[in-house]
């Protein structure tokens, strides 16, 4: 089943980024096949009208400190992936071994993630380094072919771009405030038909495929958000805008 999260505590930035996450991982699971074409079209759309409202002209985000981190993560996954490239034409067998393994692994999200754009790329990196820190095949090749500090300077790289640019966001942030509480009802309301639809798949089907790799996928996204909102409580943060309940 597809774990429980609080969106009401969610800033405007992060409930966006969430959806998006969401139907990310929904799509990348093909809709139709999963039956839920109909529940992904209305958060789709509700998504996007969310964002048309809380949407702040690109330009005004880029600060030069956003360009520098962007620049200095994407030098991060362009290296490492060179790397891990590179060490599949070993003659050690065990070093193209785990090698191919991680090759495999980052091939599974696409190419060009530094050319993505900037939550994409947020999402794309924070999975890659989820699934290395998680996953016993990706932690061994990791640690075999000692790539531990282009792990630990994605990580950093990537958690340093998204709280710049996610503060960047909330200090422009000006959509108006009663019609986006009402749109994140409606959001919500949207995300938990997409929810409901998948976990009963999932129960009608038994765990089978597709819907049980989404649903782990969308529980390794869930747990990031509530990591992030864990760490918040624990720091006391009182600051943030006041939002809807659910």
């Amino acid at each position: 089943m597809i774990n429980n999260i609080a969106l009401q505590p969610l800033r405007n930035s992060e409930y966006i980024q969430f959806l998006t996450d969401t139907l990310s991982i929904v799509l990348g699971n093909n809709p139709e096949t999963l039956m839920v074409k109909t529940q992904y079209d209305a958060l789709r759309n509700k998504t996007d009208e969310i964002e048309k409202l809380f949407k702040i002209n690109q330009g005004s985000l880029v600060t030069k400190e956003i360009e520098v981190l962007d620049t200095r993560r994407d030098k991060a996954i362009n290296g490492a992936t060179l790397v891990i490239q590179g060490l599949t034409y070993s003659t050690d067998l065990a070093v193209s071994n785990h090698a191919k393994t991680l090759e495999a692994h980052l091939n599974l999200f696409g190419t060009g993630i530094a050319r993505e754009n900037y939550q994409s790329e947020t999402t794309l990196l924070r999975n890659i380094i989820n699934d290395w820190k998680t996953k016993p095949e990706l932690q061994q090749a990791i640690t075999a072919l000692q790539l531990t500090t282009w792990q630990t300077e994605i990580e950093q790289a990537n958690h340093e771009f998204s709280e710049a640019y996610s503060k960047r966001n909330d200090e422009l942030a000006a959509a108006p405030t009663e019609k986006l509480k009402a749109l994140r009802l409606e959001g919500n309301e949207a995300y938990y038909k997409l929810r409901n639809r998948l976990n009963s798949f999932l129960d009608i089907n038994e765990g089978a495929e597709p819907w049980a790799g989404t649903v782990n996928k969308l529980n390794q996204n869930i747990n990031n958000y509530l990591a992030l909102l864990n760490r918040r409580s624990a720091g006391g943060d009182h600051g943030q805008e006041e939002l809807p309940l659910e």
